[in-house]
Parts: C-alpha cells; structure tokens; sequence
C-alpha cells in the first residue's frame, strides 16, 4: 500500500491575505447571527452611557454657526457610544489622499448582522486663511477630526435614526442639568 500526499500549490502573499480576511469575516457573521442585537437593551445602554452625567450628556450633540445660522445635531461622541452599545458593527476609518490643501478622510461602517454598510468622505482644509499649509503638528489634528467626523457621518447612516432620536434628545435635557446642578455648573463655569 503505497501512501502520497497531496502536493497543494502555495499561496501567493495576496492569496493568503484574502483566505485569512475572508475567514475574519465568515467568523464575524456566524457571530453576529448568533448573538443577535437587542434594540431594547441597545437604546438603554446608549441611553444610560450617554446621559451618565452632564459633562458627558453635553459631549453628545453639537452646535456650530454657519452664516448666520446655527447648524446642530449628534457628535462624534455620541456615534462612539451608539457603535459600542449597537453591537455587530464594525466601523473602519482611514486617511484616503492628502494634497497641498486637503485631506480627504474616509469611514466605513458595517452592520455585520443586517450586511448594511454605509461609507462617508470628509475633506479638511490644512491651509491658513493665507494659504500656507500648517503645522505637522495641525495637520495631524485635522486628520483625526476628519477621521472622527467620517466615522459620526457613517455610524449615524448605517445605525437608524430613530434609534438615536430619543437618547440625542435626552442627552441635551441632561446637559442642562437641573435646578440641584445650577450652583455646582456656575462654579465651574467661574472657575473656567
């Protein structure tokens, strides 16, 4: 009885690469159909991490001038507290061109248990009103803002809204604080 094996032909670098990402993502499926999210138990972890104290709770929305209007909405932080609380979703940013004077940042965001994915461009100007580039040291916090905002733009696309309505409406209620908070609020606002 004679016994050979089975020469299998080597993978390529990119071959290998693709079979290892291709099981990640076949891992992450069958682990998200597995262990299937709870809206209800999403919308009071969200709620609860969200509104935990006022500091936080204001962290949560925005509010911006924008020629001669006041442009608001959900922020960075809270599309972090909605991507940890929601479960099977995967965000993935990552800086896609720099020229002289922009940066053009990217996110993607992958609802592994619905296969919704949802991707978002930002571009950052990395130039002075006079034209000259900044600092390394700027740019870099430019990127990471891009980065940060990519990352709210596609969460907040791929999450639904109406799951998010409520808590970006409770955390500004808690930023206000109540009657209890004024004098601890007034403190620090003096100290500032």
């Amino acid at each position: 009885m004679s016994h050979e094996m089975e020469v299998l032909p080597a993978l390529s670098g990119g071959q290998t690469m693709e079979a290892q990402t291709r099981g990640e993502t076949e891992v992450q499926i069958s682990t998200a159909k597995k262990y299937p999210r709870s809206i209800e138990k999403f919308r009071k972890d969200a709620r609860g991490m969200a509104t935990i104290d006022e500091d936080t709770a204001a962290s949560c929305f925005y509010a911006v001038p924008r020629d001669g209007k006041k442009i608001e909405g959900p922020s960075v932080r809270l599309a972090e507290i909605v991507s940890v609380c929601y479960g099977n979703l995967r965000v993935v940013r990552r800086v896609i061109g720099e020229d002289d004077r922009f940066v053009t940042c990217a996110a993607y965001c992958w609802d592994i248990e619905n296969n919704v994915t949802q991707a978002s461009e930002v571009r950052r100007r990395i130039t002075k009103k006079d034209g000259s580039r900044y600092s390394d040291d700027m740019i870099n916090n430019t990127i990471n803002a891009g980065l940060a905002i990519a990352g709210r733009n596609a969460t907040f696309a791929t999450v639904p809204r109406s799951y998010i309505n409520d808590i970006y409406e409770d955390c500004k209620k808690a930023a206000r604080g109540t009657i209890a908070t004024l004098a601890t609020r007034r403190g620090k606002a003096m100290e500032w």
